[in-house]
């Protein structure tokens, strides 16, 4: 018995020491009804923390302040609603926030995410309607020698409308994304499900594949120069075949759109314009006629690169039932993006131009997506 003692004594002891080296528990990030965000970081031995902020402006960050327990937090805003990314800084370490799941991945390392909600944010919140899926598919890429991973997006109803098909938009990524930044971030999902509820757009199959087919961190700049030609071949050769034998898509270039951010709207003009007859909407986001020694230069090289389809505007215009460009007011790529309106209307090719508040950032390119879908497999009027 008095051994039992001892034994009981000596666990409750180790119990008890386990329960004080537990560390403090605490939330990270908080959002208040007004918009204020407060993000906690445990920390002890570091000298300072520092938060940046998607919200902030360029360079800007707000230090935070250490507790008892070593507790950094801070508490900033009201901020205006939208899914921000951020991240933080210890002692010149960019880290993540440990307590938060949230996250921007990315090819250049991931961000947290906070949602801070609001009527703003309606059109890509998680609402009570009727949800597609998303699927992650790996796929054997014939063009690139590799595994590779693509997300699909089937509207409410696929699983259950087994004879239906589907018109498909293959949604192209930004430079510092992946396959997955259009669902993480973009919330591609939510917005279709939404605009589907409210009869505003039509049931489409949303294929985002990997638009890095080479190493973005490769160090041999000629080989990153040839990315969009070995997308291509990846996309015509791998991709759409693949979506077209596994999920109910329908055929025909009026049933099919191409669009893509930055890198990826690059992507879609390279793409869409020397194969006009594949897709029958297009959508550039936030890309223009690309770079050279000038922007002059850069636009006479985009008309002659594509002066067999630009010649022809006749035929284009009748391939393409729509071509949406779109870019925020204060992008760093506003003038290339206006050579491309001013090259596209020299040669009479029927598009839209939209400029939008906001520069080169997932909050515009939420919105365009949201103004293109309701567009898309619809007869002109």
């Amino acid at each position: 018995m008095k051994r039992f003692l001892v034994l009981m004594m000596c666990a409750c002891g180790m119990f008890a020491q386990q329960r004080a080296a537990r560390p403090p528990q605490f939330r990270s990030p908080e959002v208040s009804p007004d918009g204020r965000i407060t993000v906690r970081f445990l920390a002890p031995l570091a000298n300072e923390v520092k938060l940046r902020g998607e919200w902030m402006a360029a360079g800007e960050n707000v230090p935070l302040e250490k507790d008892g327990n070593g507790i950094w937090s801070v508490t900033v805003g009201p901020v205006k609603p939208e899914y921000y990314y951020y991240s933080l800084i210890a002692d010149g370490v960019t880290v993540i926030d440990p307590k938060n799941p949230a996250l921007k991945q990315g090819v250049a390392g991931p961000s947290s995410m906070v949602d801070v909600p609001g009527p703003e944010t309606e059109f890509f919140a998680s609402k009570t309607v009727p949800h597609g899926a998303v699927h992650v598919h790996w796929y054997d890429s014939k063009a690139l020698g590799r595994s590779r991973r693509l997300h699909v997006y089937t509207p409410p109803g696929y699983e259950t409308n087994t004879k239906s098909k589907y018109p498909v938009l293959y949604l192209l990524h930004g430079s510092g994304d992946t396959d997955r930044e259009w669902v993480e971030v973009g919330k591609a999902n939510f917005i279709l499900d939404n605009l589907i509820a409210a009869g505003k757009a039509k049931p489409m199959i949303i294929v985002m594949p990997d638009g890095h087919a080479v190493d973005p961190n490769s160090a041999d700049p000629s080989a990153r120069r040839q990315n969009t030609a070995r997308f291509e071949e990846d996309l015509l050769g791998d991709v759409m075949p693949l979506a077209e034998s596994t999920y109910r898509v329908a055929s025909g270039a009026g049933n099919r759109a191409l669009a893509g951010l930055s890198m990826g709207g690059g992507q879609t003009l390279a793409i869409g314009l020397t194969h006009p007859g594949r897709f029958g909407f297009l959508g550039v986001f936030s890309a223009g006629v690309g770079f050279g020694p000038s922007p002059e230069a850069a636009s006479r090289q985009f008309e002659e690169r594509y002066a067999a389809v630009l010649g022809a505007p006749e035929k284009l215009n009748k391939q393409v039932a729509l071509f949406w460009i779109g870019i925020g007011e204060a992008d760093n790529g506003l003038a290339s993006a206006k050579l491309l309106d001013q090259a596209l209307t020299r040669h009479n090719v029927k598009h839209e131009f939209h400029e939008a508040g906001g520069a080169h950032q997932w909050r515009v390119w939420r919105h365009f997506l949201a103004d293109f879908a309701p567009r898309l497999f619809r007869k002109p009027s």
